[in-house]
């Protein structure tokens, strides 16, 4: 007999399949367009053009986000999910069979809403049907699939460059089709969520689903209670997106969505999604060891992620951001250090010159995924979303991930430009960035470390001044 707790789990384990097609295409994407046969059969991607495909996936995936909370009302969490994985599986047929650039670019856009479809009611979806005890670790599966899904694709890619002909780059895009259908598949067979059956006055069905998802079954009409007095309490309330920048709340508001932007000016997605490039700088002259070398990127990330999910909550807030982006800042700086010193241009290529420095150049950039995987990776997202009220949350996270995918689509589409314009600019630009959002950390963010959400919102109703003792006690 199944216990409530390996049901949940396992539910948590099939929907964040989401998760893991986000990381295979993250993973993949760039070695697809380095490869020989891509080149072949597509034709040579410049880099301004190399950057608009990589990044068209990230500006669809951001607006469908902003959509997915209406969608996951009106047809219900689980059919979210599922009509986002068939956008998927649709987008991910289209490009592992196109025969030309324009047709994968159009496949790639509607990948991205599938993704950003999916992804975001994910997260929704788990939150609502897993008990208080378990709900950090369950909600964080989606994260750790992700970071699977970047080493397998990496790996897939790897392994699929030794095939001669157009194969070797439309095989990770099968694999994301067959994925996209497993998840499609079993979402059919996955439970409503409680709250939304509450919502639609469907009581009876969500007791039905709380008794099989909880360990105590005592405890299933006082849950039904709370869900219900919530949903009465939100319906008298109507939060909106103007009351987000209100005086009483701008404070948290912007910080939040700052925090969410510059994530991604850390220059994380730019070691993902164009790691062959950065390597075949760095002296890896074979592409096949430019691939390996990127695999090797993806399982330092997974290696360092699973600490993150485990001691998040002894950590708190303040340690992982500040001093993971203290770690960040310097690796960049290092990089960017290294190349204004050994390296140059030759003939529009960047290089690095020296067994030293290509060797210490490629130490670093392992050292930046480690340190990004075990901070800010985890961190972020949870620390923009607890200080947010729970009757403006849903609104408020949408904004925050709308601002994080337009700074992600920004940065991945100028990337290929920028690695190729300057030997150390990228580095010192990230490294920059990353080093201004620490010291907005250092002097701005309260520590919510065993704080309820009450006490949270505490913080934030104090004066500035006593937010700054709170910070530095």
């Amino acid at each position: 007999m199944v216990s409530a707790t390996t049901k949940i789990y396992l539910i948590a384990l099939h929907t964040s399949l989401a998760g893991m097609l986000w990381g295979l295409d993250t993973g993949s994407i760039g070695p697809i367009t380095q490869m020989d046969q891509f080149a072949t059969s597509i034709g040579h991607l410049s880099s301004g053009v190399l950057g608009i495909y990589v990044a068209c996936i990230l500006l669809s995936a951001s607006f469908s986000s902003l959509c997915s909370g209406y969608v996951a009302d009106l047809l219900s969490r689980k059919y979210g999910i599922l009509t986002g994985g068939v956008v998927v599986l649709l987008g991910t047929i289209i490009s592992a069979s196109a025969k030309n650039f324009p047709t994968l670019v159009c496949a790639r856009l509607i990948t991205g809403i599938g993704q950003g479809q999916s992804i975001s009611v994910v997260t929704i979806y788990l939150c609502e049907i897993s008990p208080q005890e378990i709900r950090g670790t369950v909600a964080t599966m989606l994260q750790l699939l992700i970071v699977i899904g970047i080493a397998l694709g990496y790996f897939v890619a790897y392994g699929a460059s030794r095939i001669e002909d157009s194969l070797a780059w439309r095989t990770p895009f099968i694999l994301e089709a067959s994925m996209a259908a497993i998840l499609v598949s079993g979402m059919a067979f996955m439970p409503y969520s409680p709250r939304w059956l509450v919502e639609r006055g469907r009581v009876d069905e969500a007791r039905a689903v709380l008794q099989k998802l909880r360990a105590n079954s005592e405890l299933v009409e006082e849950e039904l209670c709370l869900i219900k007095g919530s949903l009465e309490e939100q319906s008298h309330e109507r939060a909106s997106y103007r009351e987000i920048f209100q005086k009483r709340y701008v404070r948290r508001s912007v910080l939040s969505i700052f925090l969410m932007s510059f994530q991604m000016l850390s220059g994380i997605d730019a070691v993902l999604y164009y790691a062959p490039i950065l390597f075949t700088q760095a002296g890896f002259s074979s592409q096949r060891a430019a691939f390996l070398a990127s695999g090797v990127s993806g399982i330092i990330s997974l290696i360092f992620t699973i600490p993150a999910q485990i001691w998040v909550d002894k950590w708190g807030r303040r340690f992982p951001l500040i001093g993971g982006g203290l770690s960040i800042a310097a690796c960049f700086m290092a990089i960017g250090a290294l190349y204004a010193k050994y390296g140059g241009k030759a003939d529009g290529v960047v290089y690095l010159s020296g067994k030293g420095p290509q060797w210490a150049v490629v130490m670093l950039i392992y050292m930046f995924v480690a340190s990004f995987s075990w901070s800010w990776a985890m961190v972020i997202k949870i620390y923009a979303c607890e200080i947010i009220p729970t009757r403006l949350r849903a609104k408020t996270c949408a904004v925050q991930q709308l601002s994080n995918w337009l700074v992600n689509f920004t940065v991945a589409l100028t990337a290929p430009l920028f690695l190729r314009a300057s030997p150390s600019g990228p580095y010192f630009f990230f490294g920059s960035a990353t080093l201004f959002t620490t010291v907005v950390c250092h002097f701005f963010m309260p520590e919510t470390k065993g704080k309820s959400l009450e006490e949270i919102e505490d913080l934030f109703e104090m004066t500035p001044r006593a937010i700054g003792h709170s910070v530095t006690a």
